[in-house]
């Protein structure tokens, strides 16, 4: 199943304040994350050997800890917040 554009706008309003507003770094976490989250849960559990899939995941994985760290040195309140929110860093 693709990740269409209503779960991400969907996602992008939720955290990005608006629906168009998916280019904030809040957003593209929130978005990174519940792509991490779907590939967790659902498409290694059927596909545990899938070594390719999972270097993609590592890739998401890294992407999400540079935008994190990005938004830390840049606001470290959003960062909080979009953590807490998350449930990341626990």
């Amino acid at each position: 199943m693709a990740y269409g554009g209503t779960a991400r706008s969907a996602i992008a309003a939720a955290y990005g304040g608006g629906a168009g507003n998916t280019g904030c770094a809040v957003a593209q976490v929130a978005i990174i994350t519940e792509r991490i989250d779907r590939l967790r849960g659902g498409h290694f559990g059927e596909h545990a050997r899938d070594r390719h899939g999972y270097r993609g995941l590592q890739g998401l994985i890294s992407k999400r800890r540079r935008l994190l760290s990005y938004l830390r040195k840049r606001s470290l309140i959003a960062y909080a917040v979009v953590v807490n929110r998350l449930g990341l860093r626990r």
